[in-house]
């Protein structure tokens, strides 16, 4: 499945294309023109029935919607979508595959196309995608991307160039709460604890906390030395988030 702070932008998928003209011209594209009017209406309905967790009746309607107009690209969008959410990987990478064929500059879908990629461990196609969405003039979060981006190169153990994409993200969206957090925590893993913790005092004064950006609060504490902030933090966390995983490591003694 889709990793931690990747982000979906499922509503990009479903901006339509158009109809082709249903009034004059032959029969054929009187017939063309109405199965693109409903593989675009069952491809708003699936994704609808998606955003409700119902997916076995978005299931139906994606398929329905292929049915009536195999090149029409936001249905194998959403299609992928639906299987990343099901498990079915094989069957989202193929639909993946597809929608890219037929919308090769919907920077929605790179976007999203990399942040499954990314999932399965081919972090180069997954970054190739990641820039073709952040690289795109006309995409209007670019923001999303580049922590995607700096998300992947996480999974990949490439700290440096995560922390590179988290500062990118940051310039364009300064209030990104997972870049944010990402920006603590490489700059964590590259050896830089004061900058760390400057980057979770700016985190902390402008979101609350989660157990994970507690967590990561209490790593960076401990290597700075600081003992008041690392009193607090652990307070903190067992107090609001006293069954999570990462509370439970701090009573057994472990370091996150």
């Amino acid at each position: 499945m889709i990793g931690r702070g990747l982000v979906l932008a499922l509503v990009g998928a479903l901006v339509l294309t158009g109809c082709a003209a249903t009034g004059g011209g032959d029969g054929i594209e009187r017939y063309v023109g109405q199965n693109r009017e409903a593989a675009e209406v069952n491809t708003e309905l699936a994704a609808g029935y998606m955003r409700e967790g119902q997916i076995k009746i978005a299931v139906e309607k994606i398929r329905r919607a292929i049915d009536y107009d195999e090149g029409y690209g936001p249905a194998h969008h959403v299609h992928a979508l639906l299987m990343n959410r099901l498990g079915e990987e094989k069957k989202a990478r193929e639909a993946f595959e597809r929608a890219v064929r037929l919308e090769p500059d919907n920077a929605d879908l790179a976007n999203n196309y990399g942040g499954f990629l990314c999932s399965q461990g081919d972090f180069k196609r997954a970054q190739a995608m990641f820039k073709r969405a952040y690289e795109d003039p006309l995409y209007e979060t670019p923001a999303f991307a580049l922590l995607n981006s700096g998300r992947c190169y996480q999974s990949a153990g490439d700290s440096a160039r995560a922390l590179e994409q988290f500062r990118r993200a940051l310039d364009k969206d300064a209030r990104q709460r997972e870049a944010l957090l990402g920006l603590a925590e490489s700059l964590f893993a590259t050896g830089k604890v004061q900058e760390a913790a400057e980057a979770m005092r700016r985190y902390e004064s402008r979101h609350r906390h989660t157990a994970e950006s507690l967590a990561t609060a209490i790593a960076i504490d401990k290597a700075t030395g600081d003992r008041q902030a690392l009193k607090n933090h652990r307070l903190i966390l067992r107090g609001r988030f006293p069954d999570s995983p990462e509370a439970k490591a701090i009573e057994q003694g472990g370091s996150r």
